[in-house]
């Protein structure tokens, strides 16, 4: 169900916090608003004084507010790395349960989940943190279920134990808060590479949980963006009936085939917009419209914009 207003995520960085654990999470929530045109999340990104933190890899990142200040939010995040015993300063504490305690969504990644049970916030709870530290993690608070798994929700709370395991829950939570078909083409964009002997041995960003009929139905549409083909012959690519092919995505995208076909053209339509002042005519032509006309109608049922909107920014 399409939310009614941004998911505001607030990302408590902590000294010796991974690059990459960071972008796992914010990246997909981003490509989530550029692909589906709407303001689906927003977010700040925090420190325990508003000062620069710096990461494992020694990059310094300015913050946008200090714990402290943080004000209305539906979650708190906790991004910490190597080294997360040297922040378990009680203040530091006493601010993430005062801030974290009622809110819709606290979380832990990497190791953030330490500080987390540090606060008691994961008392009674499952959780899971970065592979080097779940024995000591069990050991410390025999009051958590340290689980082995990538990432794991119970009740308000979310950890995640590593770069693969913070994007599942990234998407997962773009799956909340749209829709499966935007998990999906969020996720396309991001490390799900999977062989399918089906696709001509070549190796295509998907997601595994699809079967491999409706992958393969996804790849024929995206290649024939430009030249649209009729449902009948992207049904036969992927080897289905059109009825059959239409049961898979929806059962698994939630949308008939051809809403899909069309929302793929408009994304590629959006991309043109922003990358490029490319006319309205060229952009319906590069994305199977027939006219201009016709996209700008579809692109604004679609979006709630212009493409001239989009293009000014």
């Amino acid at each position: 169900m399409q939310p009614f207003s941004a998911f505001h995520l607030t990302f408590l960085l902590l000294d010796g916090f991974s690059n990459m654990v960071l972008a796992n999470a914010i990246e997909p929530l981003r490509a989530a608003r550029d692909l589906s045109g709407k303001r689906l999340f927003s977010w700040q990104i925090a420190s325990p004084n508003g000062a620069v933190v710096t990461s494992s890899s020694r990059l310094s990142i300015g913050v946008d507010i200090a714990l402290p200040r943080v004000g209305a939010t539906d979650a708190l995040i906790v991004v910490a790395g190597y080294g997360v015993r040297d922040h378990l300063r009680r203040v530091t504490l006493q601010q993430v349960l005062q801030k974290g305690r009622g809110l819709p969504l606290v979380g832990g990644i990497d190791t953030g989940a330490w500080m987390l049970a540090e606060a008691g916030l994961l008392a009674g709870r499952r959780a899971t943190i970065h592979w080097m530290e779940h024995e000591a993690l069990a050991e410390a608070f025999p009051e958590v279920e340290v689980i082995s798994a990538p990432w794991v929700t119970d009740g308000n709370t979310v950890t995640a134990g590593g770069a693969q395991g913070v994007l599942s829950w990234s998407l997962d939570l773009i799956g909340q808060r749209a829709d499966d078909a935007l998990r999906y083409d969020v996720g396309n964009m991001f490390g799900r590479t999977h062989m399918d002997p089906a696709m001509a041995g070549q190796a295509r960003m998907i997601d595994r949980a699809l079967p491999a009929p409706l992958q393969r139905a996804i790849l024929a549409m995206r290649e024939s963006a430009e030249h649209p083909l009729p449902l009948v012959a992207i049904a036969a690519r992927a080897a289905l009936s059109t009825r059959t092919m239409d049961r898979l995505f929806r059962a698994h995208l939630g949308m008939a085939a051809g809403g899909y076909y069309r929302q793929i053209r408009l994304s590629h339509a959006r991309a043109l917009a922003i990358d490029s002042a490319q006319p309205l005519d060229e952009i319906a032509s590069r994305t199977g419209f027939s006219s201009a006309s016709t996209l700008a109608r579809a692109y604004r049922a679609h979006f709630g914009e212009t493409i001239r909107g989009t293009q000014r920014g």
